[in-house]
């Protein structure tokens, strides 16, 4: 008997929750990317219309031109593109005792096939002799790529924008 399964007898609510986590991260990484592409565009119209113009203002637009593509990259359908995760495809790094259960960054580094043992262990067994709840582990692999996919391309998206930000400051100090 593992440690867990007297706790929860019911792996399948366990394993919605880990998905509906990995679900609500992706949302709100959605949401802060529609937040800088929104403010990309109003920096984009401030340095165009209401600067004084200037070497440091054209780079400045320059500079946050790539934004908006990168902003409609990261938000399209294109990026969260379901496909099957492969079951057993070597892991990027072998796991050790230090990763959490709740950490996009730590999921998506599973293949399909070692989160299913290790969710097994977790969860207290029963798991490995159900595909229903192999499908629901193969969608948090698959979601947990996808955010921190989209992770990453929020922080490009963020430095893009501090940038372009930073040069329109800038260009209105020293008017150039």
């Amino acid at each position: 008997m593992s440690v867990s399964s007297h706790l929860t007898p019911d792996p399948e609510r366990r394993l919605w929750i880990i998905h509906d986590r990995v679900q609500e991260l992706l949302s709100v990484t959605d949401r802060k990317l529609w937040l800088f592409v929104f403010l990309s565009v109003a920096q984009i119209a401030l340095v165009r219309f209401a600067s004084p113009g200037g070497m440091l203002a054209y780079v400045s637009l320059i500079v946050l031109a790539p934004a908006l593509p990168l902003g409609a990259f990261a938000l399209s359908p294109f990026v969260e593109r379901p496909r099957p995760v492969p079951v057993h495809e070597s892991a990027p790094g072998k796991k050790g005792s230090a990763y959490s259960l709740l950490s996009e960054r730590d999921l998506a580094g599973f293949s399909q096939a070692d989160l299913t043992i290790t969710l097994d262990k977790y969860l207290g067994g029963g798991i490995t002799a159900t595909p229903y709840y192999e499908d629901i582990i193969g969608q948090i692999v698959g979601g947990a790529r996808v955010v921190v996919k989209k992770e990453l391309l929020l922080k490009i998206l963020c430095s893009v924008v501090l940038a372009g930000q930073l040069l329109f400051l800038a260009s209105l100090l020293f008017r150039t």
